[in-house]
């Protein structure tokens, strides 16, 4: 198994994105708002990285709330009953697969074939493109999937009380599994748009 650094990934990736919507990029991320709106949120995210609150027997870092309350709000805002219906069932689809990755990994190393955060990255990301169309949906699915993963694993599977909400490792795959997901859904979307023009072309 690789050894990676945690916070090594969230790093890199950050600097991807925020090179990306400078420099005009930013429908590659999420087609559905605003370049200001993605810069500030990945500002407001990135200072509250290192700031912690207690809740309860509990620490809550601050970028862990924002993702939280982000997504949410996503979630809630969406159109129709059907759309809030299917977004729901993947994502407690997700956080299960999220678990039962981490628990496999936990019980034995043998199940990991590059590294823990890439391999579920992966496997989640593909899933996440397949069933789910919208960027802002796919962000808000893979958000609250990861959180409510994260809260099984620390409340009653892998922790003692007091835990931590919001960890480095939990933001790589996090960042990793959205990158990954909407590199993806473009790739699709980009190659099914040529091949259509191509037909269409030969038609006429």
């Amino acid at each position: 198994m690789k050894r990676m650094n945690p916070g090594y990934l969230s790093f890199l990736l950050l600097s991807i994105t925020y090179i990306l919507v400078f420099f005009g990029w930013e429908n590659q991320i999420i087609q559905e708002v605003s370049r200001k709106t993605i810069l500030v949120f990945m500002l407001v995210w990135s200072l509250f990285l290192f700031i912690d609150i207690p809740l309860f027997n509990t620490y809550v870092n601050l970028s862990y709330l924002i993702m939280l309350l982000t997504s949410t709000y996503i979630y809630l805002s969406q159109k129709t009953r059907f759309i809030s219906f299917h977004s729901l069932t993947f994502m407690i689809f997700f956080s299960t697969l999220y678990v039962l990755f981490q628990q496999l990994y936990f019980m034995d190393p043998m199940f990991i074939i590059y590294h823990p955060t890439v391999d579920a990255a992966i496997v989640l990301a593909m899933l996440t493109a397949v069933l789910v169309k919208s960027s802002l949906e796919q962000f808000a699915v893979i958000t609250i999937g990861i959180i409510l993963g994260d809260f099984i694993l620390s409340y009653f599977t892998l922790y003692h009380l007091p835990t931590q909400l919001g960890t480095f490792e939990l933001y790589d795959i996090w960042m990793l599994t959205f990158i990954i997901c909407r590199f993806i859904s473009e790739t699709v979307s980009k190659a099914y748009q040529t091949f259509k023009q191509y037909f269409i072309k030969i038609r006429s």
